[in-house]
Formats: structure tokens, sequence, C-alpha cells
């Protein structure tokens, strides 16, 4: 419990911070196409082995995103907005739902620039291959009523 200290502490800094509407707007760039996404390509039941609920209510959900090494997630999507806490950044690769490669939004990272955290839009179908011997994990926080 003592790893998730340090998000919560974040978590509450990022709402007692308010965004600007430029902020907002691009992290609302997917927001009116992601409400026709399939559920059933939802991060949680699409790839229930990398996606773990930690909490969530009608305002957001807390997932822990975990892909071991080697491992390729299931195609899936990220429907909301969110913050990303990542502690541990392999080498990977993105792949959109049609196999092409797409550009990472978390940078790579020495153990040392970790953790690394990154504003995201909601994410539209893609998948995680970890090419490294470490695994990748983050917790990110998705933000249901941003939009």
């Amino acid at each position: 419990m003592k790893k998730y200290a340090l998000l919560i502490l974040l978590f509450a800094a990022s709402l007692t911070t308010p965004a600007s509407s430029a902020e907002t707007n691009a992290l609302c760039v997917h927001s009116d196409e992601a409400v026709k996404w399939p559920p059933e390509l939802d991060a949680v039941r699409a790839a229930p082995k990398n996606h773990h609920v930690i909490l969530e209510n009608d305002d957001l959900r807390v997932l822990e995103v975990t892909v071991a090494p080697g491992e390729k997630e299931n195609l899936h999507h990220h429907r909301w907005p969110s913050v990303m806490v990542v502690d541990t950044r392999p080498r990977y690769v993105n792949y959109d739902k049609n196999g092409n490669e797409i550009k990472t939004a978390v940078p790579a990272a020495t153990s040392s620039d970790m953790p690394i955290v990154i504003k995201l839009p909601a994410g539209p179908t893609h998948a995680i291959h970890n090419l490294d011997t470490k695994p990748f994990h983050a917790i990110r926080i998705e933000f249901k009523k941003l939009c």
C-alpha cells in the first residue's frame, strides 16, 4: 500500500489544480467519438489480465495496469481522459486496432526518471506489446465527467 501513497498525493494535487480550457480541450479530443466505442472493448472487459480496478465511482475509475515481459495485451480502449502514473516503463510497441504501430504517449525513461506522470485523452483501441524483460506498470486515473 505504501507505493500508492505517492499516487494518492499526486491525484489529490491534480484535483486542486484546475486545468486551463486549452488543457481540457486537449484531453477531450476523442470524447465525442468515445461514447460510441464498443463497451466490450473497454480496457477492463477486453484486457482484464492487464487492467485491475482499484477504485471506481461515478466520477472516476482508478486502474492498475500491468503488462508482463514479452506479453501483448488484448485490443482495448480507454473511454475517458486520464492521468497515468508510470513507475516501470520497459521497451514496448503500442499498436492500433489495425496492427499499425502508433507513437507511444509515455516517453522512454531511465529508472531515475520514474515515476512518469502524463495526462492522456480518451484512448482509441490499442494494445501494448512489452518487448522487454521487465514489466510495464502504471496507475491510470480515468476522469468520467471531465468532458
